[in-house]
C-alpha cells in the first residue's frame, strides 16, 4: 500500500475507535492531514509504508511481563498500553488515576500526527499528579512493555507536578526482539510556578517494532523542565518533544543520545518554543551510527515577539562509524524578537584522526583507541544528566545495545 491508502484505510478502521467527542475532534484533525510522508516538511527523511501494519487496530493482548531494569524504587507499569496496578508502585503522595480523555488535554496534538492517531482512539488517560511542595526521594521509572504482533498500543499519560514541587521520571520502552509491534505514545508535562521536572525517555524496544512517541512540556514562571531521549532500539522510531516557556523564568534543556547501527532508524523532532521574555533553553543531541543506520535530526527554537531577553543554544553532533550509516541534521532557529542570544550548529563525522593519533602515540592500540573515543563521545551527553544513578544507569543500557557489539566489530576488524 502507498501512503494515501494506508491512510484511507485507517481513516476507516478509526470509525471504531472514535466514541467521545474528544476522540472525534482529534480524528478530524487526523483526517484532515493523514499520515505522515516524505513530501511533509517535518517528514522529509522518514518513510513509513515499510512498518505500517496495512490496517489500523489497537491491541487487546495481554503481555507477559518480564523483569525490567529500572533505575529507582518506584515505578508504574504498562503492559501493551494497558496501565497494570498490580505491578505498579509509587509514592503515598503521588495520586495516579485513570480518567476519560478531554478535547483539552488534546489540544497540544495538532501538530503532530501520532499523538492524533492516538487521541483519535485512546480511551483512558493516565493522570499522574506531583502535589505542591513535595519532593520526590527517588526516581519514578514507567515502564512500556510489549509483546504483541501487528497492532497499536496507544499509551497516553499526563503528568501535572504543582508549583514548588521536584520529581525525576524515567521513561522505559521496551518489548519482544521478534515480534512487529507499534506503538504510539503520547507522554504530556503540565509544570507549575518554581517546579522541576525531569524526565528521560528511553527508547529500547524490539528490532522489529515500529515506535511514535511524543512528549509535550507546558513551563510556568520559574519552572524547570530537563528532557533526554535515549534510542537505541526499534526497527524504526520517531520521537516528537515539544516544549513551551509560557512564562517568565522558564528554562529547559532538551538533550538526547540515539546510538543504532544494522538497519535501523531514527528520526528525532524537536519544537522549543520561547512564549515570555527573560526564558532559557539548552539543547545537545548526539548521535552515533554503525552499519547502515539512518539518523534524522530536526530542532527548531522558536522565540515570539514578546520573548525578549532570551538565551538559547542548540547543537547536534553526530559520529558515524560505517561508510553506509547516514544522517540528515537540520537545526532551524525562527527569532521575532530582537534583544535575544540565539545559537545553534550541527556537525557530522568520523572518529577525529588527531585524537586517535594522540592516544595512540601514548602507547594504546588503534582499537583501543577506537573504544575510547566512541565511549567520550556517548559519555558527553549523558553527563547532561546531573544524577549520578541515572548516568550510570544509562551507560550501562548503551553498552548492552550499542557499544558491545561496535566493540566487537572495532575487535573484528582489528583481527583481519
Amino acid at each position: 500500500m502507498n501512503i494515501q491508502e494506508l491512510t484511507d484505510q485507517y481513516i476507516s478502521d478509526l470509525g471504531n475507535y472514535t466514541k467521545s467527542q474528544s476522540n472525534k475532534e482529534a480524528f478530524d484533525n487526523f483526517k484532515a492531514r493523514g499520515l505522515p510522508h516524505t513530501k511533509m516538511e517535518d517528514w522529509l527523511y522518514t518513510k513509513l509504508t515499510d512498518v505500517l501494519p496495512e490496517n489500523f487496530k489497537v491491541t487487546t493482548q495481554e503481555a507477559m511481563l518480564k523483569n525490567v531494569k529500572v533505575a529507582g524504587k518506584y515505578q508504574a507499569v504498562f503492559l501493551n498500553g494497558k496501565y497494570s496496578k498490580a505491578d505498579s508502585f509509587l509514592p503515598e503522595e503521588i495520586t495516579l488515576e485513570e480518567v476519560d480523555l478531554v478535547a483539552e488535554d488534546a489540544n497540544c496534538d495538532e501538530q503532530d500526527i501520532f499523538a492524533m492517531l492516538n487521541a483519535s482512539a485512546v480511551e483512558k488517560v493516565i493522570n499522574i499528579t506531583v502535589p505542591k511542595n513535595y519532593v520526590a526521594d527517588d526516581i519514578i521509572s514507567i515502564v512500556h512493555l510489549s509483546d504483541f504482533e501487528g497492532e497499536f498500543s496507544l499509551p497516553r499519560i499526563h503528568v501535572n507536578a504543582d508549583k514548588f514541587s521536584k520529581a525525576e521520571f524515567v521513561e522505559i520502552f521496551t518489548g519482544s526482539e521478534t515480534k512487529a509491534y507499534n506503538i504510539s505514545s503520547v507522554t504530556n508535562f503540565k509544570i507549575a510556578d518554581s517546579a522541576n521536572i525531569s524526565h528521560i525517555k528511553v527508547q529500547r524496544e524490539g528490532l522489529n517494532a515500529f515506535h511514535a512517541g511524543s512528549v509535550n512540556a507546558d513551563i510556568a514562571r520559574d519552572a524547570n523542565f530537563n528532557s533526554f531521549t535515549f534510542t537505541t532500539g526499534a526497527k524504526k522510531s520517531r520521537n516528537e518533544i515539544r516544549v513551551r516557556m509560557n512564562d517568565v523564568g522558564a528554562t529547559c534543556s532538551v538533550d538526547g543520545l540515539y546510538a543504532i547501527n544494522g538497519e535501523q532508524h531514527t528520526d528525532n523532532f524537536s519544537l522549543i518554543s520561547h512564549i515570555k521574555e527573560k526564558t532559557e533553553s539548552s539543547q545537545l543531541f548526539k548521535g552515533v551510527l554503525d552499519d547502515k543506520a539512518r539518523g534524522v535530526f530536526t530542532g527548531k527554537v522558536l522565540v515570539c515577539r514578546d520573548a525578549q531577553l532570551v538565551n538559547s543554544e542548540q547543537l547536534n553532533k553526530n559520529l558515524l562509524l560505517s561508510k553506509k550509516a547516514h544522517v540528515d541534521t537540520r537545526p532551524q532557529l525562527e527569532v521575532y524578537a530582537d534583544d535575544v542570544k540565539c545559537a545553534h550548529g550541527a556537525t557530522v563525522g568520523q572518529m577525529s584522526d588527531e585524537e586517535a593519533f594522540y592516544l595512540q602515540s601514548r602507547g594504546l592500540s588503534k582499537e583501543r583507541v577506537q573504544k575510547l573515543l566512541i565511549h567520550a563521545f556517548c559519555s558527553d551527553a549523558i553527563m547532561k544528566i546531573e544524577n549520578q544513578k541515572l548516568q550510570d544507569f544509562l551507560s550501562e543500557i548503551l553498552f548492552d545495545s550499542f557499544e558491545k557489539e561496535a566493540f566487537d566489530h572495532l575487535d573484528q576488524s582489528e583481527a583481519k
